[in-house]
């Protein structure tokens, strides 16, 4: 089997040393990569930005014209796609150009997609009234709230639907034995639809607490929330390599992940990857990440903007060695049991797998224009 995998940033070529050196962890799509090519006859490619970019096909600048990079990227993808046997899509950005331009091909490869957040407004007429789906085999999404969206909204069949945890590399993000916690110390990290302000005026009633903060982000475009706030003078905010961010997970009481009111899993990355070091977890309870953090189980939850809650949970955690125990024992299990980098891999590559006969469009007219493109 051919896979071609359609990544929307700029790939990491050379990190190679550094996984192995055990200072970066892995890339989902580098480990997606290395499942899909197990069997001796199988392959798997990878196109990015830079791919697009330095595309002269008078298609693919086209669309980086008129759609932007994302645009580009879908337009190579599609123009290679007589290669493949199913091609993979990491967010709706490619994967709505990219069905788009699959209607207009007689048979198409595979194609399985992450759907982030199927419910933005701007992305529904692409399902409702183009039908992009029907050039998708699998929507993996990460949220109960986008599946049910998804099938009550989008009209989305539940049998393309499919409800996975995101990920963590369980085997970088790890227990680290060495790890000295410091009583005094929180941390945060992040920034997708972070609640900071609510965080910030909690820790300006622990003045004996220190809470150290990165909100550097390769995904999201949203704005640093931080940029704008005075920090009270137990907050400090700077950017972390991959290593000194786990160590800082380690030796923190708790990882604090405060979000907006949300429909889908922003904060999961943080948390994941946090519960993966056995650190404890504090967590706004969203709509988005329900079904990830138990209360008391495996991390503790706070209510939307409640910054007397979140200076509750700080303090009771601090001042219960028991309770940490527990959530940093359930935090690490839960993940090994559901969100492990290894077992996303796997399920991703089967839904490939399964969607790897080309599929069949009987329309005509379709078939006339692939042939003239």
């Amino acid at each position: 089997m051919r896979t071609l995998l359609l990544i929307p940033s700029v790939l990491k070529t050379d990190i190679e040393g550094a996984v192995a050196a055990d200072r970066h962890p892995r890339m989902d799509y580098h480990a997606l990569a290395e499942a899909l090519r197990e069997g001796s006859d199988d392959a798997a490619d990878l196109l990015d930005y830079a791919a697009a970019d330095g595309s002269r096909h008078p298609l693919v600048r086209l669309a980086a014209r008129i759609g932007g990079r994302d645009a580009a990227l879908a337009t190579l993808g599609w123009l290679q796609r007589g290669k493949y046997d199913a091609i993979f899509t990491n967010g709706e950005n490619v994967a709505l150009p990219l069905a788009l331009l699959l209607k207009l091909c007689l048979r198409r490869p595979g194609h399985v997609t992450i759907g982030h957040r199927l419910s933005a407004g701007k992305k529904r007429p692409f399902y409702t009234l183009l039908g992009a789906h029907r050039q998708m085999d699998t929507i993996f999404v990460y949220a109960q709230t986008q599946r049910d969206f998804a099938e009550s909204h989008l009209h989305i069949p539940p049998a393309k639907l499919s409800l996975i945890p995101f990920h963590a590399d369980q085997r970088f993000y790890r227990p680290q034995r060495a790890a000295i916690v410091r009583e005094n110390q929180l941390c945060a990290a992040g920034r997708e639809w972070r609640d900071y302000p609510a965080l910030l005026a909690a820790m300006e009633r622990l003045p004996d607490m220190t809470l150290k903060m990165t909100t550097a982000s390769p995904w999201s475009k949203s704005h640093d929330r931080t940029a704008d706030l005075p920090l009270p003078p137990n907050v400090s905010v700077r950017r972390y390599e991959y290593s000194e961010l786990r160590d800082l997970y380690s030796s923190s009481v708790a990882v604090c992940v405060p979000l907006l009111e949300n429909d889908f899993s922003a904060g999961v990355t943080t948390l994941l990857e946090a519960m993966a070091t056995g650190t404890p977890v504090i967590v706004t309870r969203t709509e988005g990440l329900a079904g990830v953090i138990t209360d008391g189980e495996n991390g503790l939850t706070v209510a939307p903007g409640d910054t007397a809650g979140w200076h509750t949970a700080i303090v009771r955690l601090r001042d219960d060695d028991a309770l940490r125990e527990r959530l940093a024992h359930g935090g690490r299990c839960w993940l090994e049991r559901h969100a492990t980098l290894d077992l996303w891999t796997q399920r991703v590559a089967a839904a490939l797998r399964r969607a790897a006969a080309p599929a069949t469009d009987p329309s005509p007219a379709s078939g006339r224009i692939s042939k003239i493109l």
